[in-house]
């Protein structure tokens, strides 16, 4: 699996600069305040977060928001949805129930790095780095986590030629 807490398993200068907005809201904590976070802050790279609350007892995965490139790449708006019940489009199965894991064990950033097929399963792959950042909430409960997903680029591209996103069907 390619996850890793250390930074510079990611080579994304984005990923590193939410990193650094992200430690300089901490404040002398181990993780900044959700409310530290301001949107405005991060206009440039609004298209790319995710923002998630994870059960710190179930482990459970609930996306708050998703920013529009997430939707475009993923083909599906899961705002509003649980991990558990999406089939996510990446190559590797588990990479995000492994990353979030990884987040709750460590309490620590975590870094990857995937890919998503093309969806007529060639071996063509857009390949993406991320970086997810754990913020305190006043329900002790929960955490929330912001995410930051980097795409590569392929000539030519498309991005409804890529494996879609979607809920599980039960």
């Amino acid at each position: 699996m390619s996850l890793s807490n250390d930074p510079s398993f990611v080579a994304s200068e984005k990923i590193h600069a939410v990193l650094h907005y992200w430690t300089a809201r901490k404040q002398g904590t181990d993780w900044p305040l959700r409310d530290s976070i301001v949107p405005w802050e991060l206009t440039r790279y609004l298209p790319n977060i995710v923002i998630s609350e994870i059960n710190r007892k179930t482990h459970q995965v609930y996306y708050r928001l998703v920013g529009t490139k997430v939707v475009e790449m993923s083909r599906f708006d899961f705002t509003g949805r649980w991990l558990h019940e999406m089939s996510p489009a990446s190559q590797e199965p588990g990479v995000w129930e492994q990353a979030y894991a990884l987040m709750i064990e460590t309490g620590s950033p975590v870094y990857g790095q995937t890919g998503i097929p093309i969806a007529d399963g060639s071996e063509i792959l857009v390949q993406e780095e991320f970086g997810m950042f754990p913020l305190q909430v006043p329900n002790k409960e929960v955490f929330q986590c912001l995410a930051l997903e980097v795409y590569g680029s392929v000539m030519h591209f498309n991005p409804d030629d890529l494996r879609a996103m979607r809920p599980v069907k039960r």
